[in-house]
């Protein structure tokens, strides 16, 4: 495991554009163009990023495409070079280091195997063509687990002895029925002096690692033998449940699988870091969600720093010690996923985290004394929670209009609420998304089913909501949540 430390990371490609182009453009130093920055030194994919990843951690960087996330991913791993800021790993500078010396492993989309060999020899390649850091504990391990294949083979040389192959093809083919009679030999067996002679060799190993593990030492740099190239590829298959699939080529695989040998060549020679970069993107619904599980599972097994990269928020949800919802090469957010889908600090990240997204209306806020109310224009009032208050009244919020997001499993059926009529009933098994015409909003609602399905198209209803569910956003940019401080990483962004 390591800790990894990036600051104020930039990532700027170079750019070039047509004479006649940049005579129309204004005067200065930067122009616009899409969702990226253009400076005179080239097109800024990631902005001032600062981040502190714990040892262990498993931290999630999400966002829509072109956001900067893969971006950031391959300069931690060494395959884009840093334009400005410091990397740290595990308290090295790595801004020049080469990938092969950061001791870090990548899943990359599109699996990466190697179709000439097999899996076991997929897995197999990384631990032989680099030296390893091979702890004392895991030498004892496979030194045990060796003497355990010995003690077999001393078993096999001195039970009963088997029939030849070519009695055993005589009476299978011509000889139906019959039993096959055991060998006439009657010459005393011995057992080969190799394998007494490894087995000493083994004590004496063993022993000396337990010496030096009570002075202290923890590992040492080599390249592995083969014997123990053989146990840790066995060892990684079995975590990863593709034992069976070892002499198979990446061609007989499902893409399931495939994705699995990738994992397993990652984490085979136990990286201090582990990046992954949309590993399940190409894989259909079923095997996203039976992946998702494997990693929530593997994470469990191994001790090593996950950085996870991906545009589906389910699974930065589902995977993430603390996810990073970035936007345009900024940093938008960082939290534990409860903490980022409860409290968004802005109106992207709002939309961006959660499934159906966040509703928006326009409406006011209203302070009167120490209390603040959600007014939208039909005239619907309700009293924010007093945790909400607080938080205001910190920041010292006067009132004003505001854009009021409500999440669809938040909105519910009220006597005095906002009417408005269904347009769409969508049945997703366990409930019902209904999308209602508020005025010139199209509003999603989440309607548990309770076993039995009610059809609301074209009905009118009247929606409502709880004080303690609405989030107040200020109409100008950023779009910030007015209950929380500015934190310092949006800072550029609100330059923008």
């Amino acid at each position: 495991m390591a800790e990894v430390i990036l600051k104020d990371i930039v990532k700027i490609y170079p750019y070039s554009e047509k004479a006649e182009k940049k005579k129309a453009k204004a005067q200065g130093s930067e122009v616009k163009k899409t969702n990226l920055q253009i400076t005179k030194k080239g097109v800024v994919a990631v902005q001032n990023f600062n981040l502190t990843i714990a040892d262990g951690e498993f931290l999630v960087l999400v966002g829509p495409s072109g956001c900067g996330k893969s971006t950031t991913l391959r300069m931690i791993a060494g395959l884009e070079d840093i334009s400005e800021g410091e990397l740290y790993i595990n308290g090295n500078l790595c801004n020049a280091v080469e990938p092969k010396d950061r001791d870090i492993a990548m899943v990359f989309q599109s699996y990466a195997l190697y179709p000439h060999m097999t899996v076991f020899k997929n897995m197999e390649y990384p631990l032989t063509i680099l030296k390893q850091r091979i702890p004392y504990e895991f030498e004892i391990e496979y030194l045990n687990w060796r003497n355990d294949v010995l003690a077999k083979t001393r078993e096999k040389y001195l039970g009963p002895r088997e029939p030849s192959r070519l009695t055993k093809f005589i009476y299978r083919t011509f000889k139906k029925g019959k039993e096959i009679p055991a060998p006439k030999n009657d010459k005393p067996r011995t057992v080969p002096a190799w394998i007494a002679k490894e087995e000493e060799a083994n004590a004496a190993k063993i022993a000396a690692c337990q010496e030096a593990i009570k002075n202290g030492e923890k590992e040492y740099v080599a390249k592995m033998s083969k014997g123990m190239r053989e146990y840790k590829v066995l060892k990684t298959a079995e975590m990863l449940g593709i034992t069976e699939y070892l002499k198979r080529k990446p061609k007989a695989l499902s893409g399931g699988q495939r994705q699995r040998v990738a994992i397993g060549r990652a984490i085979v020679r136990n990286p201090n870091v582990l990046l992954m970069d949309e590993p399940l993107s190409n894989l259909d619904a079923k095997l996203r969600n039976e992946m998702r599980t494997e990693i929530i599972k593997l994470r469990k097994k191994i001790s090593t720093t996950f950085i996870y990269v991906t545009h589906d928020q389910v699974e930065a949800m589902t995977l993430g010690d603390r996810i990073v919802v970035m936007r345009d090469g900024f940093i938008q957010q960082i939290g534990t996923p409860q903490e980022v889908f409860d409290n968004p600090r802005n109106i992207f990240v709002s939309s961006f985290i959660g499934t159906p997204k966040m509703n928006h209306f326009d409406g006011r806020l209203e302070r009167e004394g120490d209390k603040y109310y959600a007014v939208l224009p039909s005239g619907y009032k309700v009293e924010l929670s007093e945790e909400k208050c607080e938080r205001l009244l910190a920041n010292n919020v006067e009132s004003q209009d505001v854009t009021l997001g409500v999440r669809p499993e938040h909105i519910r059926f009220e006597e005095n609420g906002v009417p408005g009529i269904v347009t769409v009933s969508e049945l997703m098994g366990g409930s019902t998304h209904l999308h209602v015409q508020v005025g010139e909003h199209d509003v999603i609602v989440i309607v548990p089913n309770n076993g039995k399905h009610l059809d609301y198209s074209g009905k009118t209803v009247r929606l409502g909501f709880d004080g303690a569910c609405v989030h107040a956003f200020a109409l100008e940019r950023p779009r910030k949540n007015l209950e929380f401080f500015y934190e310092d990483y949006h800072k550029k962004a609100e330059e923008e």
